[in-house]
């Protein structure tokens, strides 16, 4: 009798309900949510404070702080934006004026003059942005080697076993190769591109403003093929994967249900209950990373953006009054940053994709 008793004490305890809220608390050590939320980069800490996965279930707050740093940052990037592009409207006005009372040779050295002088401004605002937008692929990089790894484990342990692995590796391979080579040869061309603009637009030369182009057309060439690769990487490879995870978690559970009457019903159901918990904690983990990742873009693509759209803008007003080969170099050097703003703007997207595709999982 007293074994009976306490059989079925243990039956009504196996029935005792758990919330996924707890799953999820016992799962964040296991998954090591902890060190994702100690890889948040420097620029990012700045405007979240100490916010980690528990604040991203409710994100309002972290969106909020986001907002007001961009608002913050554009007006501070608005005014260097704003400065240089005032500088390089005063060397065209002084040079169109001194050019006014050259003749001959003393006007091309004007022209030439001039075109250093832009060149000059160019190349000092330009480094700044170069060297945040690096910076910005560094933490990026850092980041997502620590929260896509945190983020496959809580999606693989939701079920999705095969596609979280597969779609980690097509971020990993790809946002490695992106930034690879937006370190060691893109970035690095965007002081070269504005080195072959100074002297086409000096020495008027065809072949120098055909090389320039052509390094602009490289530069986004390279960043498109990666993106589509990547894309196209993911799209498959979930499509296959994310049908062969729902077949096997529906097996599972049927194997389990059938094997075990009672208890197997029971089990099944503490699995589907870990599968919730391990599905809140990947949400917010995966909100928690996007807003990270756009803390750390905010700067070097406000920067990038505002003195790409002000340097077209002075090139226009140039246009009017300067020397056509002057106003068509500051429009030129304006492409830099475009180009800048393009390789920041695809790592970012590419992380954002990834981190999207791993939290929508879903396992039938």
């Amino acid at each position: 009798m007293r074994r009976l008793i306490a059989a079925l004490i243990a039956l009504l305890a196996l029935t005792v309900p758990v919330l996924a809220t707890d799953a999820a608390g016992e799962l964040y050590g296991a998954l090591d949510m902890e060190a994702a939320e100690q890889a948040i980069p420097g620029s990012a800490r700045e405007i979240l404070g100490d916010a980690g996965v528990a604040d991203a279930l409710e994100p309002e707050g972290m969106l909020s702080k986001l907002l007001d740093a961009a608002w913050e940052a554009a007006g501070e990037y608005w005014r260097e934006a704003a400065g240089a592009a005032l500088k390089l409207t005063a060397v065209a006005l002084i040079c169109t004026l001194a050019g006014a009372f050259a003749d001959g040779a003393a006007a091309r050295y004007v022209g030439l003059a001039g075109c250093l002088a832009v060149s000059g401004l160019a190349f000092s605002d330009a480094g700044g942005c170069i060297e945040s937008g690096a910076a910005a692929l560094d933490e990026l990089a850092s980041f997502s080697h620590t929260l896509l790894p945190c983020l496959t484990a809580a999606a693989a342990a939701g079920g999705a076993v095969t596609s979280a692995a597969a779609k980690y590796a097509a971020t990993a391979l790809c946002m490695d190769l992106l930034i690879g080579a937006a370190q060691k040869l893109l970035l690095p061309l965007c002081y070269v591109g504005i080195g072959i603009r100074t002297a086409s637009a000096a020495l008027d030369s065809p072949a120098l403003e055909g090389a320039s182009k052509l390094i602009s057309r490289f530069t986004a060439l390279a960043t498109g093929l990666v993106m589509t690769g990547f894309t196209a990487w993911l799209s498959l490879s979930g499509a296959v994967t994310g049908a062969a995870d729902a077949a096997a978690a529906k097996a599972a559970k049927t194997a389990i249900s059938t094997a075990l009457p009672v208890v197997g019903g029971m089990i099944s159901d503490a699995a589907s209950t870990v599968v919730a918990g391990a599905g809140l904690l990947r949400n917010a983990a995966g909100a928690l990373g996007l807003i990270a990742a756009a803390c750390v873009c905010l700067a070097p693509f406000l920067s990038a953006a505002l003195r790409y759209l002000l340097y077209k803008a002075a090139a226009a007003l140039c246009s009017a009054f300067a020397d056509k080969r002057l106003a068509g170099l500051i429009s030129e050097l304006g492409g830099v940053f475009g180009m800048v703003l393009g390789i920041v703007g695809a790592a970012a997207l590419m992380l954002f994709i990834s981190i999207i595709s791993v939290t929508k999982a879903v396992v039938g």
